[in-house]
């Protein structure tokens, strides 16, 4: 073992060859935001649990917005610890048999790379070389592979599985950090509840750190809530959002530092992307071929003298990413459409209802006539979809939130099933002329003013029950809609209904504390009871301020909250080009909660 350790040692390559980004992540790493701020989070509380106190993170988030990356740039930036074994694995499987290889090697990884060991590339070379080291841990991990030889693939062995990092961290005297990317799948273990199993086995194991991501939202929120809401076992929820406007903008420089960008250009990528980090950076890479520019020019470009990007060029890259079937992007919509199949026989009923809501049908009687289903029967098509987390169910709408894939199956997709022969220029010039309406849509929207965009929102209310963020209120249809300025940096709406009286305040600037009470003065004038109070708080709020206006049970909605509403009514979102104050994580949501 010595002799090995020996010529490991000197073996070992420097952290930039040892530690190079997997061939997925390559087009990435350098262009990608690290989300310094949860990066930070995360190195605080690895401090507080090597003090004895230990809480536990998930970070969730749609599929592309970067929780892989971050989890490596996690993981690079703690794995040298020396008193820290960080363990990585992804839940994702082929069978039990190679997540439970997986997990083993990737437990047993750790303890080379905490030795400064280069680590043997097979499973049984790691045991042999670990076994004078950790023989206790090393027992265990043949006893659990006997059981897998035996057909034992229960809840005995799960349990086995989960129990492998405390006995590491018992056995080496070390703290544990162990990330697991797309922990959700982690339900298809062999036991009735594997997170039951987990949440015993965390609030246990108090050597060790779990940090978890997930592409699935609302299964992870449910399992959060449900099954790992466990005493020492919390778990702090953060939300990973996408890109806002200005770090779209600085991840376009980046990804092309010799190109210059318009405002209506950034405006277009982060409406057309909603700041998804994977599809802007397919598209900008993309971009430099279908405009190459000779890198002796781009070398030269000066910050004053960059290379205009000529907006046929930017819409030419989306045609080759979306509308060419050998497109990457089309290519992932294509397989999302293909993954209905395994629905039910009657796949096309599950298509049918996803070109219906992206043509507009929000509800699910709108829905059921498109697609001329029973009411009932179109209801579990709905529900599946929204497990599958392909659409959104927000109160009496349903909503496919990401906006590129539904252009996607509009504009493409279905153009193309129209078709009555193999190729077809008609197809390829509505494409291009739907998206060439879309850039000149940004352009007339940059211009329009958000106080128009409130009172449309509000004049297409029908008594409609909506939820947003797991809160849900009735949106009453009014008969009159009034706006005004009623401050130099607040702009009032006014709403009427029979039996309703809304009022609603709109800021762009962050929302202070002297802006409630100006709020709670302004709603004392009126004779008649307000029955809402609505502060639409675009640019952020204070602390202090969103405190007292919880106490004055004022409805905040924030810019998220206003474009979902917007895109529910089929009304054009706003971007902001001032990204929101009034949190410490960026563009991260705040915490959801701590289960």
């Amino acid at each position: 073992m010595n002799d090995a350790n020996d010529s490991r040692q000197k073996d070992l390559p420097k952290r930039n060859e040892y530690f190079s980004y997997p061939k997925e992540c390559e087009t990435v790493e350098a262009n990608s935001f690290e989300r310094n701020n949860i990066r930070l989070s995360v190195e605080k509380r690895v401090e507080a649990l090597q003090k004895g106190y230990r809480q536990n993170i998930g970070i969730i988030g749609q599929e592309g917005v970067g929780k892989s990356h971050l989890l490596y740039t996690i993981y690079e930036s703690l794995v040298e610890n020396p008193d820290l074994l960080v363990v990585s694995i992804r839940a994702e499987a082929l069978n039990y048999e190679f997540l439970v290889d997986h997990w083993i090697g990737a437990v047993l990884t750790s303890l080379f790379l905490n030795l400064k060991l280069f680590p043997p590339e097979n499973l049984q070379s790691l045991l042999r070389d670990l076994a004078p080291i950790i023989p206790r841990t090393i027992e265990k991990i043949r006893h659990l592979k006997k059981m897998l030889r035996r057909g034992e693939c229960n809840t005995a062995s799960v349990r086995e599985l989960f129990s492998l990092t405390g006995a590491i961290a018992e056995e080496t005297h070390k703290k544990i950090l162990f990330l697991i990317d797309e922990f959700q799948s982690l339900e298809s273990l062999p036991a009735p509840d594997p997170f039951g199993l987990l949440g015993r086995e965390i609030m246990v194991e108090k050597e060790t750190l779990y940090l978890v991501t997930s592409s699935k939202p609302e299964k992870a929120q449910e399992i959060f809530h449900d099954k790992l809401s466990l005493l020492f076992g919390n778990f702090e929820v953060i939300e990973l959002a996408t890109l806002g406007y200005e770090e779209t903008a600085e991840f376009m420089q980046k990804k092309q530092p010799g190109f210059s960008f318009s405002e209506i250009q950034k405006k277009f990528m982060l409406k057309m992307t909603d700041g998804f980090p994977a599809y802007l950076d397919l598209l900008l890479e993309q971009l430099g071929i279908c405009f190459p520019v000779s890198h002796a020019a781009l070398n030269g470009a000066t910050e004053k003298g960059k290379i205009e990007v000529p907006t046929e060029r930017l819409l030419v890259a989306f045609q080759k990413e979306i509308y060419d079937h050998r497109g990457r992007l089309a290519l992932i919509f294509e397989k999302r459409v293909q993954d209905c199949r395994r629905f039910a026989k009657d796949s096309a009923s599950y298509v049918y209802a996803l070109l219906a809501i992206c043509s507009g049908k929000r509800k699910l009687n709108a829905i059921a006539s498109h697609i001329e289903r029973k009411t009932r029967e179109t209801k579990k098509i709905l529900d599946r979809l929204a497990q599958e987390e392909l659409i959104t169910k927000c109160g009496a709408f349903y909503i496919i939130k990401d906006f590129l894939f539904r252009f996607w199956l509009q504009e493409v997709f279905y153009r193309k099933n129209q078709l009555h022969a193999p190729h077809s220029v008609m197809a390829a010039e509505g494409f291009s002329a739907a998206l060439q309406k879309n850039y000149e849509n940004v352009g007339t929207e940059i211009k329009s003013e958000v106080s128009d965009k409130a009172e449309a929102l509000f004049k297409d209310f029908r008594n409609d029950l909506v939820e947003i963020d797991g809160r849900k209120w009735r949106c009453p249809q009014f008969s009159e809609v009034i706006m005004r300025k009623s401050h130099e940096r607040l702009i009032t709406l006014l709403a009427r209904a029979a039996r309703f009286k809304w009022v609603c305040k709109i800021a762009t600037e962050p929302v202070q504390e002297e802006d409630i009470l100006l709020f709670q003065e302004d709603v004392k004038r009126f004779r008649k009871r307000v029955q809402r109070k609505v502060f639409i708080i675009l640019a952020g709020i204070e602390q202090n301020a969103k405190l007292l206006a919880q106490e004055s049970k004022i409805l905040l909605w924030d810019l998220h909250s206003f474009n979902t509403l917007l895109d529910l009514y089929n009304l054009p979102k706003i971007v902001i080009v001032k990204e929101p104050h009034g949190s410490n994580l960026g563009t991260v949501e705040e915490v959801v909660h701590s289960a």
